[in-house]
């Protein structure tokens, strides 16, 4: 129901408009992941000339009760986000996005340059994630339940858990979700360890905050990391680089 409400508000706000070159429906409405509380969120793709006459860069209203958001950006500058390839969320939002206008075609052209990881792009992303997630923990979590800083211990184990949600999503050639969707997500992928989200669960629940319970999370930290090693040696990250991740540099880090 939302996108044919979202197409025909594109119809009567954009379509005829001088300078608009096409409009996406990005979020949730595009994925049909809908509710009570959705709305309806737009990417308005403009020229540079109407965009330098614009006061505002981005706009809502209420249409058939409705909250719809909408922002402009140029050709330009849709290509700037998605270029480098550095940005796995916004890769995946625009990659699962729906056109609801495109008289030229110039967006779907655009699009169609990023659907897929470049190899070099994708054996890149996949030890950067590997140094992200294994530097927080079994790393700095391991030390921090040393100290007896159990508090920091889990901040750690929290944001490893992040990165290794998402490097699961790049081992799939998949870009990753957007946190929102991304446990919902994590339901298509082809290759995940076993009893993952069951694991996800024990590394995020405390109960006591003691040092036991927190060596226990250690441990299936531990066990992540060799399953994650096996698949990653298999997809051709080199080994030397997975067990000694320190000793290379990193381009980015990536936004999790």
């Amino acid at each position: 129901m939302l996108y044919t409400v979202a197409k025909n508000f594109v119809k009567e706000k954009f379509e005829k408009v001088n300078g608009v070159i096409g409009v996406l429906l990005i979020g949730s409405a595009s994925l049909g992941y809908v509710d009570d509380l959705s709305d309806i969120d737009l990417k308005v793709l403009v020229t540079d000339d109407l965009c330098r006459k614009m006061g505002d860069v981005c706009g809502s209203a209420q249409y058939c009760e409705v909250n719809v958001w909408w922002e402009f950006v140029t050709l330009n500058e849709l290509e700037n986000t998605l270029k480098d390839w550095k940005d796995d969320v916004d890769l995946w939002v625009y990659s699962k996005s729906r056109i609801l206008h495109d008289s030229e075609h110039k967006v779907k052209t655009l699009l169609a340059n990023y659907r897929q990881y470049p190899k070099t792009i994708w054996l890149e992303k996949l030890f950067v994630y590997w140094y992200s997630a294994t530097g927080n923990a079994p790393y700095d979590s391991g030390k921090a339940i040393q100290r007896g800083d159990l508090l920091t211990a889990q901040l750690y184990l929290s944001q490893a858990t992040e990165y290794y949600t998402s490097l699961i999503f790049i081992l799939n050639h998949r870009f990753v979700p957007y946190r929102k969707w991304r446990l919902k997500e994590l339901n298509n992928v082809a290759y995940k360890p076993e009893n993952y989200e069951e694991k996800l669960r024990k590394i995020l629940t405390v109960q006591n905050w003691t040092k036991e319970e927190f060596e226990a999370k250690q441990h299936i930290i531990n066990e992540l990391v060799v399953d994650l090693e096996k698949k990653l040696l298999e997809s051709g990250v080199q080994e030397d680089k997975l067990k000694n991740p320190w000793k290379y540099k990193v381009s980015y880090m990536p936004r999790v």
